[in-house]
């Protein structure tokens, strides 16, 4: 983190709504193979989802998650 906020709630206080961001990749494929080998804590496998992106979730460090997807009509 960049700063310290002494009343922030913690991500693990949250359950499933301490989403960060979504990050669009044109290859969400060899992303995730490169987080999984780096030993990420994958939340979510990579899915092709029924609005069109493929897409995956991690844990970031803090324990907040982060969805990462491909545009599958692009």
């Amino acid at each position: 983190m960049l700063g310290d906020c002494p009343d922030a709630i913690a991500p693990s206080a949250l359950g499933d709504h301490s989403y960060f961001g979504y990050w669009h990749v044109d290859d969400a494929t060899a992303l995730y193979e490169e987080f999984t080998a780096s030993g990420a804590i994958i939340l979510h496998p990579i899915a092709d989802m029924p609005h069109g992106m493929r897409e995956f979730t991690i844990a970031t460090p803090d324990g907040h998650r982060m969805a990462i997807g491909e545009d599958l009509s692009a």
